[in-house]
């Protein structure tokens, strides 16, 4: 029996050491004393057998008795986890050793059936189980051991070692598993052991170590690391290992059949790997699969969508029904609305910003009268233009004069107005009397505020001595902000048709789970605000994101009766796995407005076409003409392009341009609004649907689980992608179906943004 022979050990050691720990000495009598004492301890505590016990007092010798006492109770130990079979759970914590010393010593029968078993990650060992890890690891402690250095958790493999060294009637000196190198040699030079365990991370640290070829560690013959932690040595380290310390290397690892060698587990794995991906292969609609295994007794199951026997660039007939109804019920909805008045307020916005940058760069010295005339370097210096704004500013020039507000000649540009079209005292009236027209169309003002309060800050701005940012969140408020997304008419239009479509897209979902949704860039909620309460009844998961957190923080609040929505972080300016999210995550993709920040719009859309599953929709909002307000206002916010704007020196992509962004990234165009002859069109406001992946079979992770079944014994995170990784030759690239896995997670919380990961 296990627990018999660790008990015989230490009755063989007797007076003699049995532990060396923090500078104190055990010996065997005193070991198996403390044992006893931690029977009737946990007894008191109301352990038996059966109950789950877990271990959370730290890297301490009390762990070697409270493990022996366990196993002697028949209970349930667990160190790094709470071990509940589904019963409470006692915790052991550094307040609770004490009562060791005060407990009296109980020694129980032992019984050969003791129904102890041991939890390592994701593994349950029976007693039987355990007996073979500790027959394995004294396998690697080698013939007759004389003494072990223990450079491991004592609740968990360092343990394990103790326990097998005890057997063979070694003693153990034991240093905390958080041992730096140069304090893990000195301990190893003092102690002297045959043999040492150490995690493998620290023993790759040993090695690199400059004083580790200095050390005198004469009896040292053999060294056993945990390959579960840290990983498997390389062949180079391996040998260094080796090299320096004139050791024999063994290598042990948690499995479902206890502790074994590494090489032993990687076979079981990889013939087992090769079994599940042959069943996923077969699962309709995949085209290719490939596994490997994943944390503990889990697999990372990678699937390739199959294609379809027909293109599905044709479309179908319930998407294109899906959008034919959005467009009437959103043509409906603005059916009385006046529109021609609201566009004329936002054109006269776009004139009164474009007077505003003239009145700006007129109190720096320039355009002063109609005879004055500048260089665009002399503008840029004489305005004091930070370098940051510079190609903004250049653009302000190029629309001036593409407005006529100024004139050039040659080199040479002046006044192509009237200095009092564009004087203080023209402005204030101008922006009077829109404000009046703007709350008569819009009922609020707020859009309003926000560009005359940047219009009066321009000179400012254009220097960088007040930065826009604090100018659209005074105070860190969000009313301007929020104004913004939500007065115009454009914004309205645009939020309804996103709301009109995606519902539909929703009630309709045929899936077997809840269509899952992404918002990216989310801000202050305007897209959501009016799409959420469309959704009532149907099966979603929301996932909102933004760049920053702040957002996040100021949403929760206002979302808390939309159980459906989660929170986390997302960039659109990096790649989506570095984020943690998979491809084929979602259903449906929303982007009210956000997409003008990104860097590379091509980069940021290709990444959010790989994140739809196969038939999934792109939904997008985005501005396609210069808005002569946002360039007097945020557009001081927005970073330098590397795309299509960098060409063209504007702010937003064109339309043309937008579409070839949307056709670069693979995705087939369904729905462009408003369509030619609406009167919204001239705005440039466009929303955009495209869908993905149109030539692939709807695959889901859930189809393939169920094809799965119960023929893969442990848990399987199934991913889908759009191809297996190849490396040389055409070979599959398992380094990067390993990194892929690792950064795999579910990036969103419920309703709580200060837990989100994302």
């Amino acid at each position: 029996m296990t627990v018999r022979q660790i008990i015989h050990g230490l009755e063989r050691l007797g007076s003699r050491a049995a532990l060396v720990s923090s500078g104190r000495e055990w010996t065997g009598a005193q070991m198996l004393d403390w044992t006893y004492r931690a029977v009737t301890a946990l007894r008191q505590r109301g352990a038996a057998a059966g109950r789950s016990l877990s271990w959370s007092a730290g890297d301490v010798p009390q762990a070697l008795p409270i493990r022996l006492a366990a196993m002697l109770l028949g209970a349930r130990f667990s160190a790094e986890q709470p071990a509940s079979d589904g019963g409470d759970v006692l915790t052991i914590t550094d307040a609770d050793l004490s009562a060791l010393d005060a407990a009296r010593a109980s020694e129980p029968r032992m019984a050969d059936d003791a129904p102890f078993s041991v939890v390592r990650g994701s593994f349950v060992w029976s007693a039987a189980v355990f007996g073979e890890s500790l027959a394995a690891m004294r396998d690697a402690l080698g013939p007759s051991p004389a003494r072990t250095a223990v450079l491991s958790s004592l609740a968990g493999f360092g343990g394990d070692a103790a326990f097998a060294s005890w057997s063979a009637g070694a003693p153990v000196h034991h240093h905390p598993a958080a041992a730096n190198p140069a304090k893990a040699l000195a301990f190893l030079e003092r102690a002297a052991p045959d043999c040492a365990i150490l995690p493998a991370a620290l023993l790759r640290s040993l090695v690199a170590h400059p004083a580790a070829a200095l050390a005198d560690l004469g009896p040292l013959r053999r060294v056993v690391y945990d390959a579960g932690v840290g990983g498997a040595l390389s062949v180079e380290s391996s040998a260094a290992v080796r090299r320096v310390f004139g050791a024999e290397l063994a290598d042990r690892v948690a499995s479902r059949a206890g502790l074994v060698p590494l090489e032993r587990e990687l076979r079981r794995a990889e013939q087992e790997a090769a079994r599940i991906a042959e069943l996923v292969a077969t699962c309709p609609g995949v085209a290719a699969a490939a596994v490997i295994p994943s944390e503990g007794d889990s697999w990372a199951v990678f699937a390739v969508p199959a294609k379809r026997a027909r293109d599905g660039a044709d479309g179908d007939a319930s998407g294109q029904r899906l959008i034919s109804e959005a467009t009437a019920a959103l043509e409906a909805e603005f059916a009385g609305d006046d529109l021609n008045r609201a566009i004329a307020a936002v054109e006269r916005l776009g004139q009164t910003a474009l007077l505003s940058m003239l009145n700006a760069l007129s109190r720096s010295g320039l355009f002063t009268d109609e005879a004055a005339v500048h260089t665009v370097d002399e503008v840029l210096a004489r305005a004091r233009v930070a370098a940051e704004h510079r190609p903004l500013i250049r653009r302000w020039l190029r629309v001036l004069t593409e407005q006529e507000l100024l004139r050039r000649d040659g080199d040479l540009l002046r006044a192509a107005r009237p200095v009092g079209d564009y004087s203080d005292a023209a402005l204030a009236r101008a922006w009077e009397e829109l404000k009046g027209e703007w709350l008569a169309t819009v009922g609020a003002t707020g859009t309003i505020d926000y560009a005359l309060r940047n219009a009066e800050r321009l000179p400012d701005l254009i220097s960088g001595a007040v930065r826009a940012v604090h100018l659209l969140f005074p105070e860190g408020r969000t009313d301007l902000a929020r104004a913004l997304y939500r007065e115009t008419i454009a914004a309205q239009y645009q939020h309804r048709a996103v709301s009109n479509l995606v519902s539909r897209i929703a009630r309709e979902w045929p899936g077997q789970r809840p269509i899952r949704l992404l918002e990216v860039g989310a801000g202050t909620g305007a897209t959501s605000e009016s799409l959420l309460p469309e959704l009532s009844g149907a099966d979603v998961d929301y996932l909102y994101t933004d760049v920053s957190r702040y957002f996040l923080d100021q949403a929760a609040p206002r979302l808390t009766g939309y159980p459906s929505v989660h929170f986390g972080l997302y960039d659109i300016n990096a790649a989506p796995r570095e984020q943690g999210f998979a491809p084929n995550s979602f259903d449906v993709i929303i982007g009210g407005g956000v997409l003008n920040a990104a860097r590379n719009t091509d980069a940021s859309v290709r990444w959010l076409s790989e994140l739809l599953g196969p038939g999934g929709w792109l939904v997008l909002t985005e501005p396609t003409v210069e808005e002569f307000w946002v360039m007097a206002s945020q557009a001081f916010m927005l970073d330098d392009a590397s795309d299509g704007r960098a060409e063209t020196e504007s702010t937003f992509l064109s339309l043309p341009q937008w579409n070839a962004v949307l056709d670069g990234a693979g995705l087939q165009r369904v729905l462009g609004l408003p369509g030619d002859g609406h009167p919204l069109h001239r705005l440039g406001h466009r929303v955009f649907a495209a869908r993905a992946k149109m030539d692939r079979v709807p695959l889901t992770p859930e189809r393939v689980a169920e094809h799965l079944g119960e023929r893969v014994g442990a848990t399987a995170s199934i991913e889908l992608v759009d191809e297996l990784p190849l490396g040389a030759g055409g070979a599959l690239d398992r380094e990067r179906l390993r990194d892929w896995a690792s950064r795999r997670r579910r990036p969103d919380s419920p309703s709580n943004p200060a837990a989100a990961q994302g």
